[in-house]
């Protein structure tokens, strides 16, 4: 593996920054190309902002970050070179530019989402990340450009703080929350007619419409814009502002009786008017997706409540019904003296019983009512496997539902201990081996065995010989209430043992799973981690 800068492994951060420099070529070089004859800056400046949102989102760290801005730097260079600028102005806007993305990266700290706590929060990050390196390589630039001995530094270092604020409002907000996962959503391969109506919406309106400079029909491009956004969220606003961007600097020459840097900047705050507005409604709409989704869910959760405890009711109702028939009958043949002295003793050891299998199910459905709450605590420590399985199995021998089944414990290092919950471990254990007794073949042992793992688990496993788990039930093993049809006998519980045990595992930062050979063996097995 190579080495890395931060967390970044290097290959993928080289891959990254080459990316990088070739966008900030791309996009730097063609704001050179389209910007007016005789001025020394383009009406919109993309370039800084789409290298801003790549080290913010890709880079961690300011070793990362000084890496991809060298690889900036010298893609910026190679823009200006071919663009035949002079060396000395060549040399100093590739610097100044690496000093805005420089600054706005401090400022920005590591802000590698855009999530903001309100519109103050949202609006003070854009003046920190977006305005005040501006404003800063806006003054830096004017030097430059005076120092190149070119004319009226001042109105070009005013024209380059607004093409690098337009550029920073068109690309920054779409840049750092654009994703693939969102465009994914958008289901765009359907939606193909829809997105080749919209693109030829936007060129159509854009190209009747602006060229009328005569006429105040240039707001008929907003509402398409709009329509993109609406249909296709921020990939619309972006393909909107793209589309409108690239056809409105196509013809940047204004008419003999516009001023020539009036028009700049009348090109300048109309992309900026249409980018803050549709990234705006796409920003909305996104939340609006988002609330409608969070509903959904509530909704799906609350229908899957309801049939659980519909379920829950039905289940509970006939596993109580046998275990208190019993105690309350057996009660009653006790209270009532008809018994002899000598069968006394056999039916109390019913009772009692019955009692434990109530108690049992009754610390089933808490658990389960806690995890639902998110209420279910650990206590983790470091407990030896040897001694807690040999304590398991030694208690499950004297439960009469075992009848005859030996379970045998297979050679465990006395120094494997994991890192978990005692009680919570005994628990799991107690529910894997009853659960390997009621759906293994009576003639056949249990067998339990742990090793440590190379991954820094440890691996208990419960194996027993039977009918097996089909494979047209495996997603359902671990579910509340399911059963397995293949047993051919009434098998005992509610059906929670399993459910409840993945529950316990997983809390713990476990992992449980299990695979069987259908007529031979099934074996369960749960990893937790070891502990040191």
């Amino acid at each position: 593996m190579a080495p890395s800068l931060s967390r970044c492994p290097f290959a993928r951060l080289a891959w990254i920054a080459a990316a990088t420099a070739a966008g900030f070529f791309l996009l730097g070089y063609g704001a050179i190309l389209l910007k007016p004859e005789g001025s020394p800056a383009a009406i919109i400046w993309p370039a800084n902002a789409f290298a801003l949102c790549m080290i913010l989102r890709y880079a961690r760290g300011w070793p990362a970050y000084a890496f991809m801005l060298a690889c900036t730097l010298a893609g910026d260079l190679l823009g200006n070179a071919l663009s035949g600028a002079p060396a000395l102005t060549t040399i100093g806007y590739s610097l100044v530019n690496t000093l805005e993305i420089g600054l706005a990266l401090a400022f920005a700290g590591h802000k590698h989402i855009m999530r903001f706590s309100g519109a103050w929060a949202a609006i003070r990050f854009g003046l920190k990340v977006g305005l005040l390196p501006t404003v800063v390589g806006a003054a830096v630039a004017a030097l430059v450009i005076q120092a190149s001995g070119l004319p009226d530094a001042i109105t070009a270092g005013r024209n380059w703080l607004f093409a690098d604020l337009l550029g920073f409002c068109i690309i920054f907000p779409i840049g750092m929350t654009l994703s693939w996962r969102q465009i994914k959503k958008l289901r765009i391969p359907e939606r193909m007619p829809l997105a080749a109506g919209v693109v030829a919406l936007l060129v159509c309106v854009t190209l009747l419409v602006y060229p009328l400079r005569n006429y105040s029909l240039q707001f008929l491009i907003l509402p398409a814009a709009l329509i993109a956004t609406a249909q296709f969220r921020m990939l619309g606003a972006s393909t909107a502002m793209i589309i409108i961007g690239g056809i409105i600097l196509a013809d940047p020459l204004p008419p003999k009786t516009f001023d020539p840097i009036m028009r700049i900047q009348y090109l300048q705050l109309f992309l900026a008017v249409c980018s803050l507005v549709c990234v705006r409604a796409a920003s909305v709409l996104d939340q609006r997706d988002l609330a409608m989704a969070i509903i959904e869910r509530n909704h799906r959760r609350a229908v899957r409540a309801s049939r659980f405890k519909s379920q829950l009711l039905a289940h509970v109702s006939h596993e109580f019904r046998s275990p208190l028939s019993a105690i309350i009958g057996f009660s009653s043949m006790l209270e009532s003296g008809s018994l002899s002295a000598e069968r006394a003793p056999e039916f109390a050891v019913i009772i009692a019983h019955n009692g434990e299998l109530l108690q049992r199910l009754h610390d089933d459905l808490l658990d389960m009512s806690r995890a639902e709450a998110g209420a279910l605590t650990m206590q983790p420590e470091r407990v030896a496997v040897g001694d807690t399985l040999k304590n398991c199995v030694s208690a499950i021998r004297l439960d009469a539902t075992l009848g005859g089944k030996d379970v045998l414990v297979e050679s465990v290092a006395d120094s494997l201990a994991l890192q978990c919950d005692p009680v919570r471990l005994a628990q799991i254990l107690n529910n894997l081996i009853a659960n390997a007794f009621k759906y293994g073949d009576n003639s056949s042992p249990i067998r339990v065995s742990a090793h440590a793992m190379e991954d820094g688990f440890g691996r208990i496993e419960i194996a027993n010989s039977g009918p097996g788990i089909p494979k047209d039930e495996r997603e359902a093993v671990f579910m509340p209430f399911r059963r397995s049809t293949q047993v051919g006998r009434n098998v005992p519980g509610a059906g929670l043992g399993l459910s409840i045990a993945k529950m316990l595992v997983e809390a713990q930062g476990g992992r449980i799973d299990f695979d069987s050979v259908p007529g031979r063996q099934t074996r369960f097995w749960i990893d937790l981690p070891l502990a040191a």
